[in-house]
């Protein structure tokens, strides 16, 4: 047990345990015990008084958890929870709230979640593009050099009347470069020093399938989408490694602050592996992490990743584990860079962003990509957002698992798979191959895409429901930092398809909210091959637990995303719990960049800094 805990609601002895009977339909200790070996001698830790939704096949409930050496040793009523309390045993009590196995976000960005904030960028995700200016002359003004970098994130091309430009920030930077990334990480704005630094002229030609924005005079504007990013990216200087270490540590105490207890983090390089194996090896990281490594551009960039990676040694795989690679195969719809079969409403098809002279080659470099992978026995989890590109990927898995496919149960999965058709959904239900969907992006969206998709695939985006009546296994990503990880935002969009302004996005695409919460849970831990251990609160799982301060059930859901976690729990220790008096805040705001069209700090909700004095203590 840890000195986070709320000595107000952690008490020791059996007399801390109050007495009930189990309600009708609540699982019973007997039933819980089946299958483990841990159902003698007293827990560690009772979580008693409240909803427990074990999460599994049968969606059972209970009233109490008992926990021993990191593990459920059982689930039941409060009385249940008798039998394994003694002296020793600690005691949290969750007010009524709901109990429910660790948020699994499927897919996360770690390294760059705790990176895409003060003190290392600052925030650009502004109404107005005067408003973004102020924020780079304020920046510029308090550089202690005269020529250090400014980064920035968060700027949003549909909420600013365009997109920021080196013209606008030009006049407020002096000799300072500056690198401003949208909050989708798919497009970039630099001022001309930048442009300078990079020798990016109006003849410079992008890599496949990035874009270089011009003027009306064929100059480029500093907006460099996709691909062409990596023009700049180069000239950055990167953050030092304890920078990563320490916005790491930031990151995942946040996480915890939200019930968050692990992730898969798609496309990390080798130098952030190696710092997730020093904490883990140091028992200092208290987070369950699946990494998928990048593959670059094209089968050469990808070998000579696989080439260069090493296993990880004496670090605990249920802690941090490689399970395989991520390929970045499209753009994204707001862009008209996914790779679309039929054009958006202005003509344009997007493209892959794997290397290649023509679309004929870059398909056939995207199968080899995947065909590389699984000849070294790896999971591919490849960004597709268009349908066209989804259609190749799928296509790519097939032929790269053969006959065989079954027994290697690599569990390959399409990230993001927007526009899947019903014959792509069969295909990939039948080869076992996953759906990574993004609820809490689609909130932030709504219908703000029918301009760009058209009614039809505005209704159809992120299709869940049609997902999973073809039997396909879908799990739920927030893709942070892209959007903030908030999970309960996420459930409620995907039980009710309501954007941020009030607009619903495809009824026919709703879920029931026990399938929502699977997304984020026991189908999570399938896609991380962990389904064994974790997912699930059935006894000899890992005792990964988040406790919600309120009936998940029974409410309105469109009252989930206001609800707020109390406590957090992982491997059977208390990593955060809710200070009492706490302010409720609807979204948790260190990661506001993109967590909500137009949302900026206001009063109600927490800031950075006051999440920070809220996990301190």
């Amino acid at each position: 047990m840890t000195p986070e805990m709320d000595r107000r609601q952690v008490l020791r002895g059996a007399a801390a345990v109050t007495a009930g009977t189990a309600a009708t339909g609540m699982l019973s200790t007997a039933t819980a015990h089946a299958g483990t070996s841990h159902t003698n001698g007293n827990a560690d830790l009772v979580i008693n008084n409240g909803r427990v939704l074990v999460l599994d096949k049968h969606f059972r409930k209970a009233e109490a958890v008992a926990i021993r050496d990191g593990r459920v040793l059982a689930v039941g009523s409060a009385r249940d929870m008798k039998r394994y309390t003694g002296r020793r045993t600690k005691v949290l009590d969750a007010g009524g709230g709901t109990v429910l196995p660790g948020i699994n976000d499927s897919h996360l960005h770690l390294a760059s979640q705790g990176l895409s904030v003060a003190p290392f960028n600052i925030n650009v995700d502004t109404a107005t593009i005067e408003q973004l200016v102020a924020a780079v002359r304020s920046a510029a003004e308090g550089a202690q050099t005269p020529d250090s970098w400014i980064r920035g994130r968060g700027w949003q091309e549909l909420r600013l009347p365009r997109p920021p430009v080196a013209a606008d920030i030009d006049p407020v930077s002096g000799n300072h470069p500056v690198i401003l990334n949208d909050f989708s990480g798919h497009a970039t704005s630099v001022n001309s020093v930048v442009l300078r630094k990079a020798g990016i002229t109006r003849n410079t030609v992008p890599p496949p399938g990035g874009v270089i924005d011009k003027d009306a005079n064929g100059e480029p504007t500093g907006v460099l989408r996709e691909t062409a990013q990596s023009l700049v990216s180069g000239i950055v200087p990167p953050f030092t490694r304890d920078e990563r270490a320490r916005a790491i540590d930031a990151a995942i105490k946040v996480l915890h602050s939200l019930g968050v207890t692990s992730a898969t983090e798609p496309g990390i390089n080798l130098d952030t592996l190696a710092i997730y194996a020093e904490k883990a090896r140091a028992g200092a990281l208290p987070f369950r992490l699946t990494a998928l490594l990048g593959s670059g551009t094209g089968p050469r960039s990808l070998r000579a990743v696989l080439d260069a990676y090493q296993p990880l040694r004496g670090v605990d795989p249920q802690t941090l584990r490689v399970a395989g690679v991520k390929v970045f195969a499209d753009g994204i719809p707001r862009f008209r860079t996914a790779w679309m079969n039929k054009p958006y409403l202005n003509g344009a098809n997007g493209s892959l962003t794997i290397e290649g002279a023509s679309q004929a080659e870059q398909v056939a470099n995207l199968h080899e990509m995947i065909n590389i992978a699984v000849k070294g026995g790896f999971q591919v989890g490849t960004h597709a957002c268009g349908d066209a590109t989804t259609d190749a990927v799928v296509a790519g898995y097939v032929k790269a698992g053969g006959a065989h496919w079954h027994r290697a149960d690599l569990r390959h999965y399409v990230i993001h798979c927007n526009f899947p058709s019903a014959r792509t959904l069969r295909t990939m239900a039948r080869h076992d191959i996953g759906a990574n969907l993004n609820a809490e992006i689609l909130y932030l969206q709504g219908r703000v895409l029918e301009s760009i998709i058209g009614p039809a695939l505005t209704e159809y985006q992120w299709p869940y429901r049609s997902a999973l009546q073809a039997g396909v296994k879908v799990t739920s990503g927030s893709d942070a930092p892209v959007v903030a990880p908030h999970w309960l935002r996420g459930v409620m969009t995907a039980v009710l398809r309501e954007g941020a302004d009030g607009s619903v996005a495809g009824k026919a695409e709703r879920i029931a909210l026990p399938e929502a919460l699977a997304t984020y849970t026991r189908t999570a831990a399938w896609q991380d091959h962990a389904e064994r251990w974790k997912g699930t609160l059935e006894p000899g799982k890992a005792a990964d637990i988040c406790i919600v301060g309120g009936d998940v059930l029974g409410r309105d859901p469109h009252g989930l995303e206001n609800l707020q976690v109390t406590a957090t729990v992982v491997g059977g220790r208390v990593v955060y719990e809710r200070p009492s008096g706490a302010r409720t805040a609807a979204v948790p705001a260190a990661f506001v960049q993109g967590g909500k069209a137009g949302h900026n700090c206001q009063a109600g909700d927490r800031c950075c800094c006051q999440l920070a004095e809220e996990i301190s203590g």
